[in-house]
């Protein structure tokens, strides 16, 4: 998808406050609406959708404060997302 369509939230969005598991999902960011704790963050370039972005960027066992925005790398999307606390908004394509 091309980045300028990113910024408009083409895709919609959706409020996510629980630890329910997110699977199979696209989301290309999501901005953190309190302080929160991802215990699950995957994603990737199709077919490839396995990257552990806790690791690769860094986000293991961090607290993300209110106001952040994570994006996925480049044209990447996040495919698997589960919060362990907290409060996001994440954007799909």
């Amino acid at each position: 998808m091309a980045n300028s369509l990113r910024l408009t939230a083409n895709g919609g969005c959706e409020y996510i406050d629980n630890t329910n598991a997110r699977t199979g999902k696209k989301y290309y960011c999501f901005i953190v609406q309190a302080d929160t704790v991802v215990g699950t963050l995957t994603g990737g370039f199709a077919p490839d959708t396995t990257t552990n972005y806790l690791t690769s960027i860094g986000l293991s066992g961090k607290t993300l404060k209110q106001g952040a925005i994570i994006y996925a790398p480049g044209d990447a999307v996040f495919t698997n997302l589960t919060l362990t606390s907290g409060t996001i908004i994440a954007y799909s394509e």
